[in-house]
């Protein structure tokens, strides 16, 4: 991403933007219970559902994204909930330089097969992949119109070769809300 991409962003956060979204991704909450206690990493986490979750879970979390005013909404949220959480602003276009050893890593809703396939370097033995992307799909399904911003059939499950896969599910699904989604979701763990 460019300088202007996270303008981009960090005006969506300052203008409002996923200010409803307070509640962790439903596949997190279904299979968290499975998961030990340990260091976490949430990935383009924009304003910390997810981390904040994790971190009143007990988790250690380190959250990544590149809006400062995300970041800077989730810090606020972590000090009202009394939890902490490690925020650091990152353009995950950028390497990442950080020391492995995650007992979970989350990315949801942020497409890059590139990271996705070297994530497994940055898990512990025994870590845990958690990841949700928008799927390609003809029906009238919310999330983004740009196809560059969805996966197709097949591609977590290509992405991680090397990992056990715990879980695997693409298709459609209907949330909370009430609205059809197309999304490809997937567990893996670090043999």
């Amino acid at each position: 991403m460019s300088q202007f991409d996270r303008e981009k962003w960090d005006q969506r956060y300052r203008k409002g933007a996923y200010a409803e979204r307070t509640h962790p991704s439903a596949l997190l909450t279904e299979k968290i219970k499975s998961i030990p206690l340990g260091r976490a990493l949430d990935l383009a986490c924009g304003a910390g559902r997810n981390a904040l979750f994790l971190a009143g879970l007990g988790y250690q979390v380190d959250a990544i994204d590149i809006s400062t005013e995300a970041l800077n909404r989730g810090e606020e949220r972590a000090q009202e909930l009394g939890v902490k959480v490690n925020w650091l602003q990152h353009d995950l276009d950028e390497p990442l330089r950080l020391e492995g050893g995650y007992q979970l890593i989350l990315l949801i809703h942020y497409v890059d097969m590139n990271l996705l396939q070297r994530l497994g370097s940055l898990l512990a033995p025994g870590g845990i992949l958690l990841c949700e992307e928008h799927l390609e799909s003809s029906e009238d399904v919310v999330g983004p119109s740009n196809s560059a911003f969805r996966v197709r059939p097949g591609d977590l499950q290509k992405a991680a070769a090397g990992l056990d896969i715990l879980f695997l599910e693409e298709g459609l699904v209907t949330g909370s809300d009430g609205r059809l989604a197309a999304l490809s979701r997937l567990v893996a763990r670090k043999p």
